[in-house]
């Protein structure tokens, strides 16, 4: 989502979300404030899904920390160290820039993945699509992320 956006909306949907869920939940508690039970019910799973929409703004914006956004700052580190180490070798031997750019990744936390379809198209060691993280959850943070770029 929008960096723009994510800030505006986060409130009135934690707000929003945050009064439906406790207004169900206080429902099933049998304080009632609607007219029927169902609609209780019906405002707790609405609730839930502010909630969860709140979290899907900020998974998918640039707020979400470290993630993707986190890999793009690395990638481009791992870029300056190398070339700031081996300025001659970017002419001479470009395979040895690529390799050195890897494995400062690989020491990182981050696999070589070579399957999104941004990384087909430059299968290049400062491509940041050709990243994914070791850990499961931030692997599969990052993959949902990069399904939106």
């Amino acid at each position: 989502m929008n960096e723009g956006i994510a800030p505006f909306f986060s409130p009135l949907t934690l707000f929003i979300g945050g009064g439906l869920l406790a207004v169900g939940l206080l429902s099933l508690l049998d304080l009632h404030f609607f007219k029927t039970p169902l609609q209780g019910k019906v405002a707790l799973a609405i609730g839930l899904l502010f909630i969860l929409a709140t979290e899907g703004m900020f998974v998918t914006s640039g707020a979400s920390g470290r993630y993707f956004e986190g890999m793009k700052m690395d990638v481009t580190d791992c870029e300056y160290q190398v070339e700031r180490d081996f300025p001659m070798e970017r002419r001479e031997q470009p395979k040895l820039i690529e390799q050195k750019i890897k494995a400062c990744m690989d020491t990182l936390g981050y696999d070589w993945a070579a399957t999104h379809e941004h990384c087909q198209e430059a299968r290049l060691s400062t491509n940041v699509f050709c990243y994914l993280p070791r850990a499961a959850l931030q692997r599969s943070i990052v993959a949902f992320q990069m399904r939106f770029e």
